[in-house]
């Protein structure tokens, strides 16, 4: 797959016509999925390259960056999901003030028209783009008859009879259910972080950790305790994730920690994934460290029974960022 960064830097000898599915895309979830996967139908069937155009981050960053989301997913994993759904280029296209002023009109004729030479476009039924998100789907469709592209709405993907979204994946990840945020993503939902020094409590325990430095960005589940999976050098290893302030020694700022079960080793400087399956209990303030490590041992036994039985779903999706 082909990334450009600007579309400034697309020449007709690189995309002469063009399917273009439009979206931020956060999660690649099964909605996106639904979209990307007629994108790159309609562009078989054309015989037209298939483009996604999404930006580098959230518009709302730029316009209402007090109400931006955490993200689900940074731009390398969301550029590897893309791909993984046989779309052959992506425009990754910075907003900044200026995109966030362009009329719906301005946005079709510059970058669908003049750009991308839009054939289809594929977007989904609540898209809305240009000033103040103006337009719709049906804006798109109008816009399209005058500039000559057909346009195809794709319908909402529902599970429970609600729609598959981006912010119903973050609600799930604000209760702590990782099966409902699992079913929704169509994959393991999972962290990324570069392994940093910590304060070695969970050595001391007997319950050796790796401390992940995960970007402020990005979504993090309920604080709790989790059972988990990482993959290591290839390996696959069971896990039990905290994510919290570790009130058991008057902790303050929100870490994610985890002890990989049955693994001996430094990894500081790598860079870890964990892949969620199952929140286990609240985070909870012990009286002694012998009696959160009689905690943490039960956790570790009950996260081996769980992951006896969990399909991960094809934790190796296509992502990078595992230890190796």
């Amino acid at each position: 797959m082909r990334v450009f960064r600007d579309t400034l830097a697309i020449h007709l000898s690189d995309i002469p016509k063009s399917v273009v599915a439009l979206g931020t895309f956060d999660g690649v979830h099964l909605g996106h999925r639904e979209i990307l996967r007629r994108c790159a139908s309609r562009g078989r069937q054309e015989n037209v390259p298939s483009v996604v155009f999404t930006f580098d981050k959230h518009p709302l960053e730029i316009i209402r960056p007090q109400f931006a989301p955490r993200l689900l997913t940074d731009t390398e994993d969301k550029l590897a999901l893309i791909q993984r759904r046989s779309i052959e280029n992506t425009v990754i296209a910075q907003f900044d003030d200026e995109m966030a002023r362009a009329t719906p009109e301005e946005f079709v004729r510059e970058v669908l028209v003049d750009s991308l030479r839009a054939k289809w476009v594929v977007a989904g039924f609540n898209y809305t783009f240009g000033w103040k998100a103006g337009g719709t789907a049906k804006t798109l469709k109008s816009l399209g008859e005058k500039y000559g592209f057909s346009v195809e709405i794709a319908k909402p993907v529902s599970i429970g009879g609600t729609p598959v979204s981006s912010t119903r994946i973050r609600s799930s990840l604000a209760k702590g259910d990782m099966e409902e945020a699992s079913i929704m993503l169509g994959r393991p939902f999972s962290i990324k972080g570069k392994i940093i020094k910590g304060e070695s409590r969970g050595k001391s325990l007997g319950y050796p950790t790796v401390n992940l430095d995960v970007p402020r960005e990005i979504a993090l589940p309920k604080c709790g305790v989790y059972t988990a999976s990482v993959c290591v050098k290839g390996c696959m290893f069971g896990a039990v994730t905290n994510i919290g302030t570790r009130p058991t020694f008057s902790g303050e700022t929100v870490s994610v920690e985890t002890h990989i079960i049955g693994f001996e080793g430094s990894l500081y400087g790598e860079t870890l994934r964990v892949f969620f399956a199952k929140r286990l209990r609240d985070e909870i303030k012990f009286s002694s460290g012998e009696a959160l490590a009689y905690q943490i041992s039960q956790d570790v036994e009950r996260t081996k029974e769980i992951l006896s039985h969990w399909n991960a779903c094809d934790q190796a999706f296509g992502i990078s960022g595992d230890a190796s």
